[in-house]
């Protein structure tokens, strides 16, 4: 069976160099970045707090026969990496659910909220998602949705990506930390595949420090159960919401195909990560929101992480 590839991107000052396209999990032909001070502050000095009152939340709707296509394969097994806790004080565990209708996490600065992050990147004007920071040996990864990092079939690679934890109006406590390269799987690239719309971000260290080793991350899970129980968590900005705050839904998961949560996040939601297992502190990342079909705006719609999500894993997380 033949294993969708992995395209990657190197994010440079002056623009986006295509990589070379990988069907095996290892680390593409795509040259690396030497970090600079210019590069790690353009990010900050690009993304004035009025440029990002001007991002628009990405939304994707999506027909009912777009929803029928094939979910990724799960043939290469599970595998379930734990998170790791950020460098701040302990605080105790929330007993909060939210159920179907979103809500503020009711708490800053801790393990929720620094690891969840706002994304920002320019793609044909200025656009917002959401984004998780997930456990990896390089310490420095970001898994988002596929389209916030690219257009998808016909599209272009997104430009000065940025990922924001603990955001909360324009507050930027934990820095802003800037993309040193993107990725994607080609079923999401080439096809606009629902099913592959998973992308990632290698970030460039911030003051000498690396983007886990600042906030924590998130437990990552591959080839798990297809109806687990989730906390979903990002910065929608769909009616009754305002883009501003970390939002969280709770529910189970159904699975007619990709992965389907009852929840009312949407525009600026992409991206944000489904956890598994949530101890109110952290899980494991089984899924991201991509998508509603209509107008329906009680559902929304995720990939499986399969063997997809587990070759663009494998290709980012050592890459220091």
């Amino acid at each position: 069976m033949r294993l969708p590839a992995i395209v990657a991107t190197v994010l440079l000052a002056t623009g986006l160099v295509a990589g070379v396209a990988s069907a095996a999990p290892r680390v593409p032909d795509a040259a690396r970045v030497q970090s600079s001070s210019s590069e790690i502050s353009a990010a900050a000095e690009f993304w004035t707090p009025e440029r990002m009152a001007a991002a628009k939340p990405v939304d994707r709707g999506v027909s009912v026969a777009q929803l029928r296509q094939a979910a990724q394969t799960s043939v290469l097994g599970r595998l379930s990496v734990p998170g790791t806790a950020p460098k701040v004080a302990p605080e105790e565990k929330l007993s909060t659910m939210a159920g179907q209708w979103g809500s503020s996490w009711p708490r800053r600065h801790d393990w929720v909220s620094m690891t969840n992050g706002k994304v920002f990147f320019e793609n044909n004007g200025f656009w917002e998602c959401s984004g998780v920071v997930v456990n990896s040996a390089a310490r420095n990864t970001v898994f988002t949705a596929g389209h916030c990092v690219h257009g998808g079939r016909g599209g272009a690679w997104a430009r000065n990506w940025t990922f924001v934890p603990d955001y909360y109006f324009n507050d930027r406590p934990a820095g802003t930390w800037s993309a040193r390269q993107l990725f994607s799987l080609n079923g999401w690239i080439n096809d606009s595949n629902n099913s592959y719309d998973i992308g990632a971000a290698v970030m460039h260290p911030l003051n000498g420090r690396k983007l886990a080793d600042v906030t924590g991350s998130q437990g990552i899970r591959f080839n798990g159960p297809g109806t687990p129980y989730v906390w979903h968590f990002g910065f929608p900005a769909n009616p009754g919401f305002n883009g501003q705050d970390l939002i969280n839904c709770d529910g189970w998961v159904s699975r007619p195909g990709d992965l389907r949560l009852p929840c009312n996040m949407h525009e600026g939601a992409s991206g944000g990560a489904w956890l598994a297992d949530f101890n109110q502190s952290w899980g494991y990342t089984v899924s991201v929101n991509s998508y509603h079909v209509g107008n329906d705006r009680t559902q929304i719609y995720g990939p499986y992480f399969g063997d997809g999500a587990k070759n663009l894993y494998d290709t980012v997380k050592n890459l220091a």
